[in-house]
């Protein structure tokens, strides 16, 4: 039923997102990986999922990170008819999301696109804008139009050539670009409330994983600035990180 496509450059983040599929997906699935790092460890975990019989596949490889460009390929070897685009920082996700995804699809045949919502709080807005942000699709089922990404995206299968069609960059906005496609054809990509993900944005989280100097380096080389500079703002305090590692034990729970 559904096709789970992550370019993992963060092994960190990816093994968690993993484990958390795995555990809470209840139809027929697979996950098909693109690999932008070489970690041995990480490596040896994918071979000894796929030996325990978990549908993993990875799909390629390649020396230096080509980004959002794998998800062309990833996309291309998606056998079910639904399709996910997941940031490899997302680290937990909701029960139920195929099923839910599914009867949405029939629902409201001119959705072609399901955006997971984030968790937030103080320290983090998952990348999501504020919710005033949104006008309602259908408030009932909880589907909003507004800004989205692709940060957790479910893309109907009867889009692929749409999806392929996308001229695919290493740091490119396909979810926003898709939605935005789908509207020049009368149809929606759309937020669902229903469905959330834990996305981890923002210094505080990203020193309760171990990966606040990672993330500086990596908006250095973007040449994104202010982000650095939020980034380095982080005191990092051994009390605060140990705090958030608890806050993280807590939204994961929530999540299950």
């Amino acid at each position: 039923m559904i096709s789970y496509c992550i370019a993992v450059y963060r092994p960190t983040y990816a093994r968690l997102l993993l484990a958390d599929l795995v555990a809470k997906t209840s139809v027929p699935y697979e996950i098909l990986v693109w690999l932008n790092v070489a970690d041995a460890m990480f490596d040896t975990e994918i071979d000894t999922a796929i030996a325990s019989g978990v549908p993993l596949r990875v799909v390629g490889r390649t020396p230096d990170n080509i980004g959002m460009v794998a998800y062309g390929k990833l996309f291309r070897a998606a056998r079910y008819p639904l399709i996910v685009q997941i940031d490899d920082d997302v680290v937990c996700i909701s029960r139920g999301i195929a099923q839910r995804a599914d009867r949405l699809f029939r629902r409201f045949p001119r959705v072609r696109q399901l955006v997971s919502d984030v968790w937030q709080d103080e320290h983090t807005t998952g990348a999501r804008p504020p919710i005033e942000q949104y006008t309602a699709f259908d408030s009932n089922e909880g589907l909003y139009s507004g800004p989205i990404d692709g940060w957790f995206a479910i893309y109907h299968r009867s889009i692929l050539p749409l999806l392929l069609d996308v001229p695919m960059a290493p740091y490119f906005p396909l979810g926003g670009t898709i939605r935005a496609r789908l509207a020049r054809r009368g149809q929606h990509g759309v937020l669902d409330r229903g469905m959330k993900v834990f996305h981890v944005v923002g210094p505080e989280y990203a020193a309760a994983f171990g990966m606040l100097q990672f993330e500086i380096e990596k908006y250095r080389r973007l040449n994104r600035p202010e982000l650095v500079a939020w980034y380095e703002s982080y005191p990092g305090d051994s009390a605060a990180v140990e705090d958030n590692v608890r806050r993280v034990a807590a939204i994961r729970a929530a999540l299950e």
